[in-house]
């Protein structure tokens, strides 16, 4: 192969790692239809929150303005002064020092300014368990309409497990509305046929052939089909550890010749060398607390 398709996690518009096509279509929605202006998209490490989020936001209406930025315990103060120097630089650079201590009565003005607009404003929160109380207060406080039931503002926090347990104190203060409306989504583990067309994907995108073709033809070039099957079955179905072993699986075949076929004895040293068993094992745990294996053959 001319290229390392599994150096980069996106694999072809139709595959990620992991795409959760349900997931993603009731976020889309709710977001569209202003069903839920707070949605938390739960996983662990590696199952692929970030691709979804990156699906979500391609396909959102053309008026809503994206935000993307990582959460590291900023106050409410500092989120909102965030969001507004990403979408207006030149605006935050001439704030005074007073002027930036009603920066939460500008951060809601611009919101007001939206709705007059008709534009909506759709922030991605990533690293989610690393917010502040009253960051997420912000974000409760950013979800209410400023015109009859006319939102201005959508979040999205993507987060591992740990942060439920501060969502359900925090949220517990707030109205049953809000926590009616609050859409609450899992990354799902790949099922034994996703994982084989991931594989697949793979293959045709570097060969310049649809997937559809390449399944046609039985075509599993530079791999072989028990090393695709071991492959499958020690990812478990954690997208980042598939991805993984594809990627670790060629770089052991490329420094043998560029045309080794890779075999179940180089997908078993591919594996010898995985470094993140530890979270593998704890993403594979919560996918079973979770109930995410059900009907998975």
């Amino acid at each position: 192969m001319y290229a390392n398709p599994f150096a980069d996690k996106i694999i072809d518009n139709r595959m990620f790692v992991n795409k959760d096509e349900r997931a993603c279509r009731r976020i889309v929605r709710a977001a569209r239809h202003n069903q839920s202006s707070l949605i938390i998209l739960t996983g662990p490490t590696g199952s692929g929150k970030s691709e979804n989020a990156d699906f979500i936001v391609r396909n959102l209406p053309s008026d809503f303005i994206f935000w993307y930025n990582q959460v590291y315990g900023q106050s409410a103060p500092q989120l909102a002064t965030s969001i507004i120097s990403d979408l207006d630089p030149d605006f935050t650079a001439k704030l005074s020092t007073a002027d930036r201590g009603m920066i939460l009565d500008i951060y809601g003005n611009l919101l007001k300014a939206l709705v007059r607009q008709n534009r909506k404003l759709f922030c991605i929160f990533d690293q989610g368990e690393h917010f502040s109380k009253d960051g997420f207060e912000l974000v409760i406080n950013s979800t209410n309409p400023y015109s009859a039931a006319n939102r201005a503002f959508t979040g999205l926090i993507l987060a591992v497990p740990r942060f439920e347990k501060s969502l359900e104190e925090w949220t517990g203060n707030f109205d049953t509305t809000l926590r009616r409306a609050l859409v609450r989504e899992y990354t799902r583990p790949f099922t034994v046929p996703q994982r084989f067309e991931y594989v697949m994907r793979a293959v045709a995108a570097v060969k310049k052939i649809s997937y559809l073709e390449a399944m046609k033809k039985h075509d599993f070039d530079p791999f072989d089909e028990e090393a695709i099957l071991y492959l499958i079955e020690m990812s478990e179905g954690h997208p980042s550890t598939l991805n993984s072993l594809c990627y670790i699986s060629l770089e052991l075949a490329s420094a043998v010749s560029s045309d080794t076929t890779i075999t179940e004895s180089l997908a078993k040293e591919a594996w010898e060398k995985f470094p993140n068993k530890k979270i593998l094992q704890e993403a594979v745990k919560w996918y079973i607390e979770k109930g995410l294996y059900e009907k998975q053959e």
